[in-house]
Order: structure tokens, then sequence, then C-alpha cells
């Protein structure tokens, strides 16, 4: 069987990924803000997705956003909340275990209730985040 680029990537993606919490290398999402969120790329590359990541923020309210890709979240520390832009007040409390599926180009709002909130996100294309309208 000949190898061809396509095969090549189909190979790469499905190389197995083992990481114990403690190696995970956490970096700020915005460089200028080194206290702001954290991610800690697991697998894939964000930027062109698909990819897996853990991710870090301390207590607060997020700002109305969208992505352009579908993902899937699950907490693991923390309580968390996550609603669609205009259900913000009504968000119930999601503890470790708790999970969400969140499509792409849909505005929504999540927040941490806790000090700190970690996540495990799974992203079907890349990571990107902006504004919402």
């Amino acid at each position: 069987m000949a190898w061809t680029p396509m095969f090549l990537a189909m190979a790469v993606q499905a190389a197995p990924v083992t990481l114990a919490i403690d190696d995970a290398r956490f970096a700020p999402l915005d460089p200028g803000n080194p206290n702001g969120p954290q991610m800690a790329v697991l697998r894939g590359d964000p930027a062109t997705g698909p990819s897996d990541m853990l991710m870090r923020f301390s207590r607060g309210q997020g700002v109305p956003h969208v992505h352009s890709s579908d993902y899937r979240l699950v907490v693991l520390e923390g309580v968390m909340t996550h609603a669609q832009a205009g259900e913000g007040a009504g968000a119930k409390p999601l503890g470790p275990g708790s999970y969400w599926f969140q499509p792409g180009e849909q505005p929504h709002l999540d927040g941490c209730l806790s000090e700190r909130c970690t996540m495990f996100i799974s992203w079907s294309g890349k990571r990107d985040a902006r504004r919402a309208p």
C-alpha cells in the first residue's frame, strides 16, 4: 500500500496520546495577559483544528461570544455556568463531570463561580473566539 499524503495525515491524527495532568503545559491564551485564561493543547492544532485541550480560568463572568467551530466541553474542576445569549441570569451551576455541546456560530456566555475552573474541550475545527454581535 502506498502512503499518500492524506493517508499519512490520517495516520498522524490517529496516534495515541497519553498525558498526566501534571505534565500539561499551560500557556496564556493572550500572552499580553499572563494572569488570564490559560490552555494546554493535548492533541491537534487549535489554529487549524480539530484539537483537544485543557483550559483554566479564574472566577468571573465572560462576555457573550461565538466560535467558528462546534465544541464539546467537560468541567473537570470548579463550578461553571454556560448559557446561550440572553439566558445568562438563569444558567444552572455546572460542577465536575458536567458536559455541554456548543454549536459553532451561536452566541453564548460562560462563567466560573469558583476560585478556578478547569475544563476539557474538544474542538471539531479551529479554535477561535470573537465577541457576539
